[in-house]
């Protein structure tokens, strides 16, 4: 498959279930291929992953629901409840981290960017959470990226022994396939790509 295709394929799946195509170990050593083969400005290496699956993934929705309990008004909360249930039935969860002991260090270290690598580290967590979409993708896995951080990270922490300083910065849900979502309408490439050519 080309690479175009496996960017077309991606998509954010919410349809999702327990029942991979692929063994747990293949998803696995691809996603940590993909970490360690994804760049990072300065080489800073920021980014950790902790991969939960069956019933810690489980746990991670329980949390996030118990949380949002406290957060949402009971007659609002049906809605909720019903994602919370539709992110659980998937097989997994992939948490991410960025290493804040690393980028204050190069704050340190290279005073000239200090005000720039909070943003670094941004796109290099961008990069790599694209790449192991892709992957997962190609391998015909779903996924979606959600943000329930900052309201779960103590928690999160503690059930998983996380070192402190590590920040929470989103959680990719994966598994089977249940459906596929209907195509999104695009913008014409010419209208967000700009070409000048000075060959004469």
């Amino acid at each position: 498959m080309s690479y175009i295709n496996i960017i077309k394929n991606r998509r954010s799946i919410y349809d999702l279930n327990d029942q991979l195509p692929v063994s747990e170990k293949v998803v696995v050593n691809t996603i940590k291929n993909v970490t360690v083969e994804s760049p990072t400005a300065f080489n800073m290496q920021s980014s950790h992953l902790v991969i939960l699956m069956n019933d810690d993934h489980k746990k991670l929705w329980e949390i996030v629901t118990n949380t949002l309990k406290k957060q949402v008004e009971e007659s609002k909360f049906a809605s909720t409840q019903a994602k919370m249930d539709m992110f659980s039935k998937a097989k997994g969860t992939i948490l991410f981290f960025d290493d804040r002991h690393v980028i204050d260090q190069l704050k340190k270290d290279f005073p000239l960017y200090q005000n720039q690598f909070d943003m670094f580290a941004d796109h290099s967590m961008g990069l790599l959470q694209g790449n192991i979409w892709n992957a997962l993708a190609e391998l015909k896995i779903g996924a979606s990226l959600q943000h329930y951080n900052p309201l779960i990270d103590d928690e999160v922490k503690r059930q998983w022994k996380i070192p402190e300083y590590y920040r929470l910065t989103a959680q990719m849900v994966f598994g089977g396939i249940g459906s596929i979502p209907e195509p999104k309408e695009k913008m014409d490439a010419d209208d967000r790509v700009i070409v000048y050519s000075n060959n004469s």
